[in-house]
């Protein structure tokens, strides 16, 4: 995470060295805010990756895209445009539905904006004003929020995992063919279902990587959130220190997650919609 290279505890004490006790505080807050903002971005860069995986094909090499576009070329009677042209070197690659993508673009972009939106609240506050502790109050009820629909998108991800759908699909179609091939004897057919068998069992693999990724980044985020929103919660009784503390233990909890199993990180995504609003 980026906000870790910069966020040590010397830096952070010389970065609010020369203010106030007020202002330190709420410089103090604003480095929280921006740990939960670099991590909700990370996860929805995750997100959109996962999502986009799952209607990728499998990667062609150069020498097969190159026979595919040679014979498209040769039965292509239009014009060749700009839009078309993808097509004729990697039909698979192109996606099913532009104005689904387009959908899923708008959303992911909608869902950033929320929580960008919230960091920017921080960006303003002017320690020891009233508008900003009153902006600081103000606060919290949205996090609540915004954590409740990270946990709904986590329990998601948790329940649903992302499947990588035409690489699937072009595997079975792979093991229907060597079904009805009426050429191969029965040794022959079967090493050819062993060899399937590997590649089946490592898209499975890659899979259940794409999951933990995604959801390693969406509990960072939560958990960062959680924090955040006890240093709202009790901000009029924090002190310059214990501000200081709270950003380096969001540093610590980010190792930590970042060295969790792949069944540790399904039991804390499983929890995180019971602590959301807490």
């Amino acid at each position: 995470m980026a906000f870790r290279d910069f966020a040590s505890r010397t830096l952070i004490i010389c970065i609010v060295g020369l203010l106030s006790a007020c202002s330190q505080k709420a410089e103090l807050l604003k480095l929280s805010a921006t740990q939960f903002g670099t991590a909700t971005e990370s996860a929805f860069d995750a997100f959109d990756t996962a999502k986009n995986l799952q209607f990728a094909p499998f990667p062609k090499s150069t020498d097969a895209q190159r026979t595919e576009f040679l014979n498209n070329m040769d039965a292509f009677n239009s014009p060749v445009t700009a839009s078309n042209v993808a097509v004729l070197i990697d039909r698979d690659a192109v996606t099913n539905s532009s104005d689904a993508n387009a959908a899923w673009k708008s959303t992911l972009a909608e869902l950033r904006t929320q929580y960008q939106e919230f960091v920017a609240i921080f960006d303003n506050i002017e320690g020891g004003s009233a508008l900003g502790a009153s902006a600081v109050t103000e606060s919290g009820p949205i996090l609540e929020k915004l954590r409740t629909q990270l946990a709904t998108i986590t329990k998601n991800l948790t329940q649903n995992p992302p499947q990588l759908l035409k690489r699937r699909a072009a595997l079975i179609a792979d093991l229907n063919g060597i079904r009805n091939d009426a050429a191969d004897d029965a040794d022959a057919k079967n090493l050819r279902y062993e060899l399937w068998l590997q590649d089946w069992q490592a898209l499975m693999g890659s899979e259940q990587r794409l999951q933990t990724d995604t959801l390693r980044h969406f509990v960072t985020a939560s958990k960062l959130g959680e924090k955040l929103q006890g240093q709202i919660e009790n901000y009029a009784k924090l002190d310059v220190a214990s501000l200081i503390q709270a950003v380096e233990q969001g540093i610590t909890l980010v190792d930590n997650i970042n060295n969790l199993s792949p069944q540790e990180l399904l039991t804390q995504s499983t929890n995180l919609i019971e602590t959301a609003t807490r």
